[in-house]
């Protein structure tokens, strides 16, 4: 008889920066006097990345990996996006962490 895992598989959204070309992120640097970062919002299970959101900007000029509202459009948009796709595939919410993105799920049926 073989050890079984009786942990549920554990899934957290990150940030990942987009590489963008360098001449775009300078004139958009020039144009408002603030650092732009394009980001995108991924699932991850143990460093595997199963799931990605859609691209938005982050122009915080304190933190750009840690966007905030205020300063990234399509923040909000593409974060219910990506939760909905990770919830209908049967993953349920269990934290949040320190920002508002950073969310915990488990699939209890993972086993």
């Amino acid at each position: 008889m073989g050890f079984m895992n009786t942990q549920p598989e554990m899934l957290r959204i990150e940030i990942e920066e987009l590489e963008v070309a360098r001449l775009a992120r300078m004139l958009t640097s020039l144009t408002t006097g603030v650092p732009n970062q394009t980001l995108r919002f991924v699932g991850r299970v143990d460093g595997e990345t199963r799931y990605t959101s859609g691209s938005f900007s982050s122009n915080h000029m304190f933190d750009p990996m840690n966007p905030d509202v205020a300063y990234a459009p399509r923040m909000t948009e593409n974060l219910a996006k990506i939760r909905e796709e990770i919830e209908a595939d049967g993953w349920v919410e269990t934290a949040q962490g320190a920002q508002s993105w950073a969310l915990a799920f488990v699939r209890p049926d993972s086993n």
